[in-house]
Order: C-alpha cells, then structure tokens, then sequence
C-alpha cells in the first residue's frame, strides 16, 4: 500500500463524528500532545538538573512538590467534576447547566485558593524558621502558583468535557514547559552573562511566569471553544447540592493520587539530603515516560466511558477499553526495558556523571510504572461511571501503604527505598481496582480481555 492509500485510509477512519473517529481523533492528538510534553519535560530536567546540580534542583523539587500538594485543597477534586458534567451537558445540550458548572467551579476555586494562600502565608510567617534558608525562600517565590495551577487545571477540564482533549492539555502539558524552557535559556544566555547566578529560587520564578502564560493561553482557548448555545444562553443553572455531595469523593480521589505520586519526594526532602531529591526527580521524570500512553489515552476516554456507560453499551465500552489498554500497553515496553538494562547509560548521556548512582531507583520505578500500565484506565472507568467511592478506598489504602513504606524503606535505602516503595504501591492499588472494575462494571480493563 502506497503514501497515498495510507492517508486516504487514515482520512476515513479519522472524519466524522462517530465514537471510533472521535477516539481516533482524540487519541492521535492526545498522545501527540502527551509526546510533546514528555519531550519538553525531559528537556527541561536535563537543563535545570545540569546548570542547577543535585542539591539546587533538589531544592526546586522539594518546593514544587510541596506547593502541588498545598494546591489539592484549592481544587477540591473539581477538574473531574467538570469533566463529567460538561459532557453530560454537551449530551443533552443543557447550556445553562454548562455555563453553571463552570461559573460555580471557577469561583468556587477561587475562594479555596485565596484561603490557602493566607493559611500559608500565615504558617510562613509564624513557623517559617522551620526550614532552611534555600527552602524558605523558594516557597515564597513558588505561591502564586496555588491560584494559577488550580484555575488552570478548571479551564481544562472543561475543554476536555467539551471533547477538545488536544486543547485541554496544550496550556499546562505543552506552553507552560515551553515557555519556561525558553526563560531558562534566555537567563542562562543573558542574566548569567551580566553576572547573575541561576539558582532554584531563580527557575522557581521562571515557573511562576511560565504557568502565568499558560493560564492566559487556557482562558483564551476556552472562551474561543464555547458552543454557540453557551454563548447565546443568558442563564445559568446550578446543581450545588448535588455537585457539593460529589465533589467530597473527588476530592479525596485527586488529592490522594497527588499525594500518591509525591510521598517519595516529600519524605525523601524531609528525611533525607537535597542531593537525594534532586537525583530521585531525575528518575521521576525517566519513569513518566513508561506511563505517557496511559495518561494520555485516559484524557481522551474520560467523556466516552461517561457517555456509553450513560447510554448502557457495555459492549462497545468493552472494545474501547481493551483496545486503549493494549495501545497503553506497547507505549510502556520499549522505555522498561531502556532504563531496566542500560539505566545507567541513559542517566550519563542525559544528566551527566553526577546522577549515575540513581540507575538501580529507576529501574525499580521502571517496573513499578510497568504494572500501572499493565492495568489500564482502571481508575478513569470508575470514575466516570459514578463509582468515585471505589476509587477513594483503593487510593487511601494505597496512600497508607505508600506512606509507611516510604517511612521504613528510605530511611534504610535512600532514593532506592523510595522507589521500591513506590512501585509495591502502584501495584498493590492497581490489583485492587481492577478488581473493583470487574465487579461493579463487568469490564476488563486489561490489554488481554474476553466475553463475561
């Protein structure tokens, strides 16, 4: 088959507007976007973990791993809210109901984040001798990025409801990354140049300016991507008790999988050096390449599994999920099976000598991300299927288990503690759902998945 046939063949899989074009459309550009930022993030570690070294990227890593936890409370669970009710709205299209959602989501954030941000500030000025100097003034510099983090997480989520999953993600999975790359080589070219050091509280500014663009750039896609009935429709509608009794669960689904996948680094800077947080962000941002298909493929899932779940197709929801999960499944192979046998290549050629003792943590994270994969989007069926209460069992028990074996294991093993701990709970807490999955929806979320 020639070029041509090929892309008249790819042109009529990818038109329309039935469930297998949208999936296509979706999943071509979500996992485009997705490569995109892994690309743009791996550039960036290997910028700041080079000019920055072990113990000052380690400072940047701890800060902004503390500022993304503080950040859980000003969003309460409310992206995936939104999502979902977006797409419920577009479905019958309730465009009051939609400009309601967003309008109660944007203030509701809002008011969370001024709170946080005098709590914090408050707890900064009362307790603050508590950490070091480095630290101290890295928090500071990093607040503003509560409030932009958060609304920007709200104007995304209600792209990706909207099935714009591309224009969903680009603001803070693509922009963001971008602009701070080119910030940081502006610096490193000019403000280094006229004598200025670059220091972690430096890209920590850099970030917040960066994440500032990007809010701006989500704002003005989102106000361009309005459906002509939002933009036509002079009310508003609101389910505020309904929205509040829902929002409980997610909130506590979304901070429990933030805290999930910060635990490591968060005990790693309180127990051990910042040289350890810095080499273990390194190995972070290596083991995310084995999970880019299934963070990404779920974006695009999200509004169909919500949709066919609505409309009782178990069976077309069935070959979605089992062909998502085999798709997940390839993507995450090929870099196992890099960072497992030359780990230590990879870390040299990447991040320089100074980050070679960090090979056998990511290999064990490696293997720990490959079962994550391995398990499908056991956590985005449960979730848009109204079983959010599921999802918060298995996630606080894989918080209390991640917790105590980040006490035992890092203490005695340093960032190799970590990321043993780590994998043992993506395990543990994938097992548990995919369990939940079959018995509440009857589906297999797995690649290999047969009739019930």
């Amino acid at each position: 088959m020639n070029a041509a046939s090929w892309a008249q063949r790819i042109h009529r899989l990818t038109s329309g507007n039935g469930l297998r074009a949208q999936l296509l459309r979706g999943g071509v550009g979500s996992l485009s976007v997705k490569l995109a930022s892994v690309l743009l993030g791996f550039v960036l570690a290997v910028i700041l973990a080079r000019t920055l070294g072990p113990e000052q990227y380690g400072v940047y890593g701890f800060v902004l791993t503390l500022v993304t936890l503080i950040a859980i409370p000003a969003q309460v669970g409310l992206p995936h809210l939104v999502v979902r009710e977006t797409a419920k709205a577009g479905a019958s299209q309730d465009w009051a109901l939609m400009r309601g959602i967003w309008r109660w989501a944007t203030r509701y954030v809002a008011v969370t984040s001024l709170v946080l941000l005098l709590l914090v500030g408050a707890g900064l000025y009362f307790a603050g001798q508590n950490l070091s100097e480095a630290r101290y003034q890295a928090l500071i510099i990093a607040l503003p990025l509560i409030p932009l983090i958060a609304l920007g997480n709200i104007r995304g989520a209600a792209l990706r409801g909207l099935r714009r999953v591309v224009l969903g993600q680009l603001p803070e999975k693509v922009i963001r990354t971008a602009v701070l790359i080119l910030l940081a080589l502006g610096f490193l070219t000019w403000g280094v140049g006229a004598g200025y050091d670059f220091t972690a509280n430096t890209a920590l500014g850099l970030y917040v300016a960066a994440a500032a663009v990007a809010f701006i750039m989500g704002a003005w896609l989102l106000w361009r991507a309005r459906p002509e009935g939002v933009v036509h429709e002079p009310t508003l509608r609101t389910e505020g008790r309904e929205w509040q009794r829902a929002v409980l669960p997610l909130a506590l689904i979304s901070g429990v999988q933030v805290l999930n996948s910060h635990v490591d680094v968060l005990f790693l800077g309180l127990l051990r050096s910042d040289e350890e947080v810095g080499l273990y962000r390194v190995v972070i941002q290596l083991g995310n390449l084995v999970i880019f298909g299934l963070t990404a493929i779920n974006m695009v899932l999200h509004p169909h599994i919500s949709r066919l779940h609505q409309q009782g197709n178990r069976e077309a929801l069935q070959r979605m999920v089992t062909n998502s999960a085999r798709v997940i499944l390839l993507l995450a192979l090929p870099p196992v099976v890099l960072f497992v046998f030359f780990g230590e290549w990879v870390l040299v050629l990447a991040f320089g000598e100074g980050y070679t003792s960090a090979h056998v943590a990511l290999a064990i994270l490696a293997l720990g991300q490959l079962v994550n994969a391995g398990m499908g989007s056991v956590g985005a069926l449960l979730n848009m299927t109204g079983h959010e209460r599921d999802t918060m069992r298995g996630m606080l028990m894989a918080l209390a288990l991640n917790v105590a074996l980040n006490l035992l294991l890092i203490p005695l093993f340093g960032i190799e503690g970590a990321a043993l701990a780590t994998a043992m709970t993506f395990a543990t807490w994938n097992v548990f759902l995919w369990r939940l999955v079959w018995k509440r929806l009857g589906i297999k979320s797995t690649a290999i998945a047969g009739s019930r």
